[in-house]
């Protein structure tokens, strides 16, 4: 069995699941299915359990997070998310949560060409993905605003709207929030402690093990099979802002990004 050391509890961070071209995909959102799936074949390899987010949350909450748990989540709730990842989630029997924006439901993705066609799912769609027994929806804010700089009452607001908002449409809980382009301010975890999420993840590097700032590793259409293995191992961002990591982006202009989630 690999070294404990080696298989860290991971929560990994997605958006879609399908295969464009470089200019139709210019902020790197989209992994191709194969290359999930070999992701979670590495993964199982190491002997990873995949389980549900909250149930990893609980126990770093409680300080018994051990190694080799893995929790996926997607951002933003585009249509592959239906179309796609679900079979996939069936087929390979995982437990994934998707972060949706109750606001955006049925509109073009903000951030993909509208050439590429990617939209978001509408009420419906939202509805029957969550009628999945592996999948859970959770909040992602009403219209995917970055809260780095939100007062606390700003922070509350969009989280309580959000979550209602989406409890309505559901007729069920929402427990899990992601924060937009990873960023919050320093009022937001205990805003989304207020609104009732039980869990709320960042990514980019920022974030640890506190329920309401978990961190994430993003991964991207970029990663090949050696950035794959260092992010979950979570080795990448330590290994990029090390001395040497530093150098070799100077010297190697122009630089991908590290994976910060939109």
């Amino acid at each position: 069995m690999p070294s404990p050391t080696l298989r860290p509890s991971l929560i990994l961070a997605y958006h879609g699941l399908g295969t464009f071209p470089r200019e139709l995909d210019p902020h790197n959102l989209m992994v191709a299915p194969q290359q999930f799936r070999r992701h979670i074949q590495a993964l199982r390899r190491r002997r990873y359990a995949f389980v549900e987010l909250g149930e990893l949350a609980s126990l770093s909450a409680a300080g018994q997070q051990k190694g080799g748990l893995c929790a996926l989540t997607f951002d933003d709730g585009t249509l592959d998310n239906l179309e796609v990842l679900a079979p996939l989630l069936t087929e390979l029997d995982l437990p994934a949560t998707v972060f949706v924006c109750p606001g955006l439901l049925g509109k073009p993705h903000f951030a993909m060409p509208a050439q590429a066609g990617v939209r978001l799912m509408d009420a419906e769609e939202v509805r029957r993905l969550a009628s999945s027994p592996l999948v859970e929806i959770g909040s992602h804010t009403n219209n995917h605003v970055d809260l780095s700089d939100a007062t606390p009452e700003q922070a509350y607001g969009e989280m309580k709207s959000s979550k209602e908002t989406l409890e309505e449409l559901l007729q069920r809980s929402v427990h899990a929030f992601a924060y937009p382009k990873c960023g919050y301010s320093p009022a937001c975890p205990e805003a989304a402690r207020r609104a009732g999420y039980d869990v709320a993840v960042t990514c980019g590097g920022r974030g640890g093990r506190l329920p309401f700032e978990l961190a994430r590793e993003s991964i991207d259409p970029l990663d090949g099979r050696l950035t794959f293995a260092l992010k979950s191992r979570r080795l990448f961002l330590p290994l990029r802002e090390s001395p040497p990591g530093r150098l070799a982006r100077r010297l190697s202009r122009p630089v991908r990004h590290p994976g910060v989630a939109l």
